[in-house]
């Protein structure tokens, strides 16, 4: 249905008393701006509401009112279908003054696959309930890569390959660290390695209690036969699994609670919002998210998180909400009804102690969050600081770079960025230099800056900033100064003082102006960041190309090591990894392999 948006307002009385979405446009054409996306239980007094002046709305929303020139109604079954036609609509056609939230990453599960010996591992994507069991989803991949390691520590399951567990000859380290009982090389048969999946399954369940029961049998058994190591073991699973449960912040097993607990605030026109999952009693891990506010209207953008998150993540029926103290009202009873009947998810408030002890836990966190939010004010002082002794209009974006390499090899140039107020990761850069540089650092910064200079795709910035004294400085600035980018950036160059104290750091802005840290902390706390950054990222990428030198091309470099030898090597150890860890005793039991081979192999990975 289509209405034209008259003064006299008579294009209300066509609008129907029905459940649906209403589209607001700022002209008649087909392809005019659209303005706003909205649901409603009835849409006659929704749409109505909003051209009442005895309404009163925020001055955003009052401008959006302004503009509507036509309407657009869509009457959808029910209420669960107008929500989530709502919620499909904000998200493909983004309107100009909804408040949008963007989450669109996929959440980890946890996967116990249905292979004869059932693998565990993270898993991301659409699930197939037929073929294999999932847990989750976990706020982040650290709460489900904890969750595995204290599975592999209690019950052993495989984490490997398919193809490697196939192909194995040996146990591998997993085995001899006592995470992994071997299945592979058959030191475990189906049945026993498969009462060990029902526990883990049944940990991921959250039934402690039963698992605790099974485990008591299994030693009492062990015992009872004389077999006391088996039996020491088991214990030692039990009094592990007794101090997990006991240093979980929920711990009711008796009651075992599946739900998030959600604590928002508002400060500085932005909501912030804390999560907290819990699976079956036990704390699965948190995140937060942080969402403009615009008409300083918490309550609206609350709505809008919980519509977006959980019609997309639908992994509980139960959410706890706290909300700022200071505010004295609660989500709109229309939206809770219109979202419980697309979900099923209730939202309630925390009422038990236990509760109310996590929330308070969130709050702790959502206020840190906040405070520290207020760094990147802190940061764009520094930058406006920076721009005022190199005597330019602002600096929004500086890059860092350094270099890593050892003794010449896998040299790695890294950039980092910090662009708009914030470090930003997602702009950083790495360069792989030739082995022609060596050890000369100033030949290595010099090619990667010239490459730099020619990404012509990339935003340029005000400031370089590099790692070095006056000798490093010269060296930029004549690079600048001969590049196309002349009078465009600035160099900046920032070197240790005494004793490598952060406090005797000083800083090169030209050739007559060294600044200390106790002329600006504030200015030193930004350089000294992006300084210490690019250093990690240029170790980081240095470790990843040595290892993969060592890894990929390692067997390469071995002489009388071919095609087929390298095959052997392989498959036999399960990889490069046992490879590099293997004896040169047991490197010779490898087909083709002789004590002078097997010697040479030991030796290069050992750099003997």
């Amino acid at each position: 249905m289509e209405l034209i948006v008259k003064e006299d307002k008579s294009f209300l009385k066509q609008i129907p008393n029905r459940p649906g979405v209403y589209r607001f446009y700022a002209s008649n054409d087909k392809d005019g701006e659209l303005l706003y996306v909205g649901k409603a239980i009835n849409l006659f007094k929704r749409v109505k509401s909003y051209f009442q002046k005895t309404v009163q709305q925020s001055p955003r929303i009052s401008l959006m009112i302004a503009q509507i020139v036509r309407i657009e109604i869509t009457i959808t079954e029910n209420e669960a279908s107008a929500l989530i036609l709502e919620n499909n609509l904000i998200k493909s056609l983004k309107p100009k003054y909804n408040i949008l939230f963007r989450d669109d990453k996929s959440y980890p599960l946890i996967r116990i696959s249905s292979h004869q010996f059932p693998k565990i591992d993270v898993y991301r994507g659409k699930t197939n309930q037929k073929m294999n069991q999932y847990f989750g989803p976990y706020p982040n991949v650290h709460a489900v890569t904890h969750a595995i390691n204290l599975i592999q520590k209690l019950f052993k399951l495989r984490t490997c390959a398919d193809n490697v567990f196939a192909n194995r000859s040996r146990p591998c380290i997993l085995y001899q660290i006592k995470l992994c009982t071997a299945p592979c090389v058959g030191y475990v048969n189906n049945e026993q390695y498969q009462s060990q999946v029902d526990l883990a399954i049944q940990f991921l369940k959250g039934n402690y209690t039963q698992i605790v029961t099974d485990l008591t049998m299994q030693m009492n058994e062990k015992a009872e036969h004389l077999e006391f190591e088996a039996a020491a073991a088991i214990r030692d699973r039990i009094t592990l699994l007794s101090g997990i449960s006991g240093s979980q912040i929920i711990n009711n097993h008796n009651q075992p609670i599946t739900a998030d607990v959600v604590v928002a605030k508002s400060h500085s026109n932005k909501v912030f919002i804390y999560l907290i999952s819990l699976q079956n009693g036990i704390y699965s891990g948190d995140k937060h998210f942080i969402i403009n506010d615009p008409d300083a209207n918490i309550m609206v953008v609350l709505e809008v998180f919980i519509q977006g998150y959980y019609l997309e993540h639908q992994h509980t029926k139960l959410v706890y909400l706290q909300i700022d103290e200071k505010i004295n009202a609660g989500l709109d009873n229309e939206f809770l009804q219109m979202f419980y009947a697309a979900t099923k998810i209730r939202i309630i408030s925390a009422r038990s102690a236990m509760l109310r002890k996590i929330s308070k836990m969130a709050e702790v966190n959502l206020e840190r969050i906040i405070k520290n939010s207020n760094g990147d004010n802190e940061l764009k002082i520094a930058a406006a600081k920076l721009a005022s002794l190199l005597g330019i209009e602002s600096v929004n974006r500086i890059e860092c770079v350094d270099i890593s390499h050892h003794q010449g090899a896998n040299a790695v140039a890294s950039c980092v960025v910090y662009q708009d107020g914030k470090i930003d990761n997602s702009l950083y850069r790495r360069y792989n230099l030739p082995d022609s540089v060596g050890g000369d650092d100033l030949a290595g910064m010099k090619l990667m800056l010239e490459r730099r200079f020619k990404a012509v795709d990339l935003p340029i910035p005000q400031v370089i900033l590099i790692d070095g004294g006056i000798t490093q400085f010269k060296m930029l600035k004549n690079l600048i100064q001969t590049s196309e980018l002349c009078g465009k950036i600035r160099a900046v160059s920032i070197f240790k003082g005494e004793n490598r104290n952060p406090q005797y750091d000083r800083v090169i802005l030209n050739d007559l102006l060294v600044v200390g840290y106790r002329d600006d902390p504030g200015l030193f706390k930004l350089l000294q960041g992006l300084r210490d950054e690019a250093h990690r990222f240029a170790i980081t990428g240095h470790r990843k190309a040595q290892i993969k030198t060592m890894t990929v091309s390692g067997l390469e470099k071995i002489p009388n090591v071919g095609a087929m030898k390298r095959k052997s090597l392989l498959t036999h150890f399960g990889g490069i990894k046992g490879v590099m860890q293997a004896s040169v005793d047991e490197l010779q039991q490898v087909t083709g392999v002789g004590l002078v081979l097997a010697e040479q192999i030991f030796a290069y990975f050992h750099n003997e």
